[in-house]
């Protein structure tokens, strides 16, 4: 906690005769000027700034006491990204076990044996692609979490790491085909731009990045024909109008291909494995989730699969086995996962897969594609690594303003019963993300210190159907603002909950959620914890990526046209109604929401001298990457918590 110690100094002047030689007689003397006393010099102004507080004495402490609570919850290594190996004998994953998202290579066939790290870095890495003559690896990694990806090779005995790909450039996952073993296509864009282009690289050593093709529109490279003759682009205006594009990369010509008219959502987007079909999932511009089998060449439908449990529910990511003709679908159902396995062709299903309850998708089919290999988390365990037989899943609504139902994943700790206990209420971002149930250290610690844990998926969520994911664009933020105040009130009325005792908290969007909270219903809240949250819509979008103002222009409004409604609803303009102390984290290279978002709310809340403590975290962006932050991160806001909610 930032402490501001103001004192004034009082300084006295005090004078008597002078020594003088003899006079004559003096006339009589005339009064004294009356002189007055120097007034106090006044205290010197108070400062506030936006400076980061670095915890000492007692504070830091209590804070090392509580880490060494939040230590072994957070050390529980979590791995996701698994990839078999081209012989299938072994997978390559990534792995935060020692402290950073890194990748790792295992014996798929012995659960318990020693995973080997592929790569020593102080930065975190992600989407492990393997080369087709599987002796290599590419993957892609950042500086200081800024998002500009570059690209790297690594063989996978951890020997020859090279990078492929020199300058800064927000790179989306790299991708290589059988059929162009040397090279890599891949879309990119820099940070600044809206547009997208899509480029090929060299897959073996350091070459010229060529452009094959440039969009003005937001989008991305997600699949390449199995003979690297095609390309799949998903063109993003908005997130709720999408486009599919069919593009020759010898040429760049493309073609829109889906859909033929109206505005539709498109999710995932893939070649079969013979190159003569495109899969896409989308909601048909409804609320049906759909699956669909189209001509590459002209667009014809020649299949479709129907998801029924729930309607609503959105596809994630689709992967094709090489061999076997079969087809998996990892399910975002709103408040959790599932996975389906679908005949290639028909789009029929094939077999069930019965997962826990919880959080994952698919990862990637075995080379002779008899196994697919599944990364899963359930509320009492992390993310690991599941291999699936391709041959042979409670939740609460609480009541919205409007009669719908907000649904809510509710967590209590051990030994509740009868009891009142402090609330964290924990608001995702997105907007469009949801929370579904699944490990998060986060709410395992706190659930350890006592807390109840509540995730809200309030309207404008993903995984609930396109109407309820649009239910809060543009002038309609109203309305999902009414939704946090009905989930506040609801937590509050209920047997478990000790109502002075709730927290709002969130990351990202859920960071601006948490400042909404704070500015327009502090009475409902006792204190907030904001993780890279949007203090000021206008600077907000004149200092993010490219890419995140333009979607955005539908999500919030259009800064120079809606300029009235933007200030309306931007925390910063109300910093002053928050009266409940907060907690702020930033990263220092953020490039979506820039610390400057943090600075300004924290010197806001700072000048009102309402409680405050700012951390930041120089090697990190939109994130909270390092193990060690991340301790570091839960220890502080859990002293603060106690702090304030005595």
């Amino acid at each position: 906690m930032r402490n501001a110690l103001l004192f004034a100094v009082v300084v006295a002047a005090c004078g008597g005769p002078s020594k003088s030689t003899p006079a004559a007689p003096e006339a009589p003397a005339e009064p004294a000027p009356t002189v007055e006393p120097p007034a106090p010099a006044p205290a010197p102004p108070r400062v506030v700034d936006a400076t980061p507080d670095q915890p000492s004495g007692a504070i830091a402490a209590r804070d090392a006491e509580l880490a060494k609570l939040a230590a072994p919850l957070l050390e529980l290594p979590s791995n996701s990204g698994a990839k078999f190996t081209r012989d299938g004998k072994r997978v390559v994953f990534v792995s935060n076990r020692d402290g950073l998202p890194q990748p790792y290579i295992a014996d798929a066939g012995k659960p318990d044996a020693p995973a080997t790290r592929l790569v020593t870095s102080g930065d975190r890495t992600g989407a492990l692609t393997i080369l087709p003559d599987g002796k290599a690896m590419v993957f892609r990694s950042d500086h200081g979490a800024d998002e500009n990806w570059g690209l790297f090779r690594v063989n996978l005995d951890g020997s020859g790491l090279v990078a492929l790909t020199p300058d800064k450039r927000q790179r989306d996952e790299p991708i290589v085909v059988d059929g162009k073993p040397d090279q890599v296509f891949y879309s990119a864009r820099a940070i600044s731009d809206v547009g997208t282009a899509v480029y090929t690289t060299s897959s073996k050593a350091p070459g010229e990045e060529k452009p094959l093709y440039k969009d003005d529109k937001p989008g991305s490279l997600v699949d390449v024909s199995p003979d690297g003759r095609w390309g799949l682009f998903v063109r993003t205006p908005t997130a709720s109008e999408n486009y599919l594009v069919v593009i020759e990369l010898a040429t760049g010509s493309a073609r829109a291909v889906f859909p033929h008219e109206g505005k539709v959502g498109i999710g995932v987007a893939v070649f079969t494995a013979d190159g003569k079909r495109v899969v896409v999932t989308t909601d048909g511009g409804g609320e049906q989730s759909l699956v669909l089998a189209l001509d590459p060449a002209t667009g014809k439908e020649l299949a479709r699969y129907v998801e029924h449990k729930p309607a609503t529910a959105a596809v994630s990511a689709i992967d094709v086995a090489r061999r076997g003709n079969a087809l998996a679908l990892s399910l975002n159902a709103g408040n959790h996962a599932d996975v389906r396995l679908l005949d290639a062709t028909t789009l029929k299903p094939r077999a069930q897969v019965a997962m826990p309850l919880g959080s994952g998708g698919v990862s990637g089919f075995s080379q002779d594609g008899k196994r697919l290999a599944v990364t899963w988390s359930t509320p009492s365990a992390p993310g690991d690594i599941y291999a699936i037989d391709v041959a042979t899943g409670k939740l609460v609504d609480c009541p919205a303003f409007d009669g719908g139902a907000i649904p809510v994943n509710v967590y209590l700790p051990t030994g509740a019963q009868g009891k009142k206990l402090p609330v964290i209420v924990n608001y995702h971002g997105g907007p469009s993300g949801n929370a579904s149930v699944g490990w998060l250290a986060n709410a395992r610690f706190f659930l350890s210190l006592g807390y109840a844990w509540v995730e809200p998926n309030v309207r404008g969520s993903g995984g609930f159907g396109r109407a309820y994911e649009m239910a809060d664009n543009g002038a309609k933020r109203l309305d999902g603002f009414k939704d946090i105040e009905s989930v506040g009130r609801w937590v509050a009325a209920q047997p478990w909950a000790d109502k002075d005792r709730l927290v709002i908290y969130g990351g990202s969007y859920g960071g601006y959620t948490v400042l909404i909270g704070l500015t327009r219903m502090p009475s409902l809240w006792r204190a907030g914890v904001d993780l890279v949250g949007v203090a000021n819509l206008k600077s907000f979008m004149a200092t993010t990526s490219g890419l995140i103002r333009e979607l955005f222009l539908v999500e919030f409004g259009d800064p120079d046209k809606d300029a009235a409604f933007l200030d309306s609803i931007s925390p910063l303009r109300d910093a002053g109604k928050i009266v409940d102390p907060l907690f702020v984290y930033a990263g220092a290279n953020d490039p979506r929401v820039p610390r400057t978002e943090s600075d300004l709310i924290v010197k806001a809340v700072r000048g009102s001298h309402v409680p405050v403590e700012y951390m930041v975290k120089d090697n990190e962006g939109h994130s909270l990457a390092h193990r060690e932050n991340q301790i570091e991160f839960v220890s502080r806001v859990a002293r603060f918590l106690e702090t304030h909610l005595k």
